[in-house]
């Protein structure tokens, strides 16, 4: 009997959703994705766009470091490029379409990007 991990494999849902957390943490630190999410005339402050600066690089850097352990060098950062248009495109939507879930389905993500990577990386 097949079960999830033979359709989608576990490291491309862990850069999946560390890359959809990443571009989350990036377009919090902008100006004007963040007045979309909290009001017109709202900024981040320093403190928050300096850290969704960082957690969005180091997400990106372990979507990165996943998908060339899982592919190999040849294929792997073509896989991070892919994974990454792919989050980008899912958050672009969102953002269009329901600015206000943005926060709510971050965090969550991140956390569940932070446990896809290790089960990925134990593997």
């Amino acid at each position: 009997m097949m079960d999830m991990t033979d359709l989608i494999p576990l490291p491309f849902l862990a850069t999946l959703a560390l890359t959809y957390s990443a571009w989350v943490a990036l377009s919090l630190a902008m100006d004007r994705h963040y007045a979309d999410i909290n009001g017109r005339g709202a900024e981040p402050s320093a403190v928050s766009r300096k850290r969704g600066r960082w957690l969005g690089t180091l997400a990106l850097t372990a979507a990165f470091a996943v998908c060339v352990r899982d592919s190999g060098w040849g294929i792997g950062p073509v896989a991070w490029l892919g994974t990454m248009t792919v989050a980008a495109l899912l958050l672009v939507l969102q953002l269009c379409y329901a600015p206000k879930s943005v926060p709510r389905t971050g965090k969550p993500v991140l956390w569940l990007a932070g446990l896809l990577t290790l089960a990925a990386l134990a593997t």
